[in-house]
C-alpha cells in the first residue's frame, strides 16, 4: 500500500483535503479509501475520449465528497458529461439532424473567421430578436454555412424555441422510406417541420428531385410557414437562380416552370440573401 504522501502528490485528493480541511491522521486511517479514488481518476489522465475508457463502467470515475467523513462517490467523467449534454440539447430539438460534434457549438462563443463576421451579425439577429426574417446562405463548399447555423440554432433551442434543423437529403431520403414501412410518419414530420418557430434547411439543393420532395412536401412546408411568418433559413452551394433550375425538372425528367417557380416564390418572400464567401475550411483542419 502507498504512504500518505504519495497518494498527497494527487492534485485532485490534495486539494480535496485542504478544502474541507482533513486533518492527516483522518487521511492516513482511510488511505484505502483516497487510493481508490486517486487510481480510478489517473485513468482519465490520458484518456482520449470513451472508445478508451480503463473504467470498470465506461464514463464513470470515484470521486469524494465530505460530511464528517469521506463519502465515496460515482461521477460521470468530462467525456461522458459531454455526451450526456449533447443527447439533452438534441433530445430539445422539435427535429435534428445535426453531427454530434456540431453540438457543442453556442453562436455567442463560436470562433468565427473576419468574412464570416457580417453573416454571423445577421444570425445573431435573428437569435436576439432583432430580425424576423430567414435567410437564404448560399456558398461553395466548408466555407461555414452548417457551422455558423448549428451555433444558431443550439443557441435557439437553449433559449428554449422550437428549432427544427433538417439535412435536406437525409430527410427526404427518410421521407421516402416511410411509404414502405409507416406511411402516417411523412405528415407527422411535415408537421413539426411546419410548426417549428425556427425551421433550418441545410444544404436545400442537394436531394434528388421529384414532385413528391418538392410539391408534397417542401411547398406544404414553406407555404404554411409563409401564412404564419415563421423564421426559416437555408444553406445551399447553389444560388436561387440555379436552385430554380434544379427544382424545374421532376423525376420524370420533365419541365415544370411553374410549380418550381411558386416555390421559390415561397423562398423569396420568406427569406433575404446572403452569399458567404471563403475558402475550404475543413481542408485547413
Amino acid at each position: 500500500m502507498k504512504d500518505l504522501q504519495a497518494v498527497l502528490n494527487d492534485e485532485y485528493i490534495n486539494s480535496f483535503l485542504k478544502e474541507n480541511n482533513v486533518s492527516e491522521r483522518y487521511a492516513l486511517d482511510h488511505l484505502y479509501t483516497l487510493e481508490r479514488v486517486s487510481e480510478s481518476r489517473k485513468k482519465c489522465e490520458s484518456c482520449k475520449g470513451l472508445e478508451e475508457c480503463d473504467q470498470s463502467s465506461q464514463g464513470m470515475r470515484l470521486a469524494l465528497s465530505y460530511d464528517g467523513g469521506f463519502v465515496e462517490e460515482v461521477e460521470y467523467c468530462p467525456y461522458a458529461i459531454k455526451i450526456v449534454e449533447r443527447r439533452r440539447l438534441k433530445n430539445a430539438y422539435v427535429y435534428c439532424d445535426i453531427a454530434d460534434e456540431m453540438l457543442d457549438l453556442r453562436l455567442e462563443s463560436i470562433n468565427y473567421k473576419e468574412d464570416q463576421k457580417k453573416l454571423y451579425l445577421l444570425l445573431a439577429a435573428i437569435l436576439y430578436k432583432k430580425s424576423d426574417k430567414g435567410l437564404y446562405i448560399c456558398g461553395d463548399l466548408g466555407v461555414g454555412k452548417t457551422y455558423l447555423c448549428s451555433a444558431l440554432a443550439n443557441s435557439l433551442v437553449l433559449n428554449k424555441e422550437k428549432v427544427a434543423f433538417v439535412k435536406v437529403s437525409n430527410f427526404f431520403n427518410e421521407m421516402k422510406g416511410f411509404f414502405n414501412t409507416d406511411p402516417s410518419m411523412i405528415d407527422v414530420n411535415i408537421n413539426r417541420l411546419k410548426k417549428a418557430s425556427y425551421l433550418f434547411f441545410d444544404d436545400i439543393g442537394s436531394e434528388a428531385v421529384s414532385e413528391f420532395v418538392r410539391d408534397d412536401i417542401l411547398f406544404r412546408i414553406l407555404d404554411y410557414r409563409l401564412e404564419n411568418k415563421l423564421i426559416t433559413i437555408f444553406t445551399s452551394n447553389l444560388n436561387k437562380e440555379e436552385l430554380l433550375k434544379h427544382y424545374q425538372y421532376d423525376r420524370k425528367e420533365k419541365a415544370n416552370l411553374m410549380n418550381a417557380k411558386r416555390l421559390m416564390e415561397r423562398i423569396d418572400i420568406l427569406t433575404d440573401n446572403y452569399v458567404l464567401s471563403g475558402t475550404d475550411l475543413r481542408r485547413e483542419r
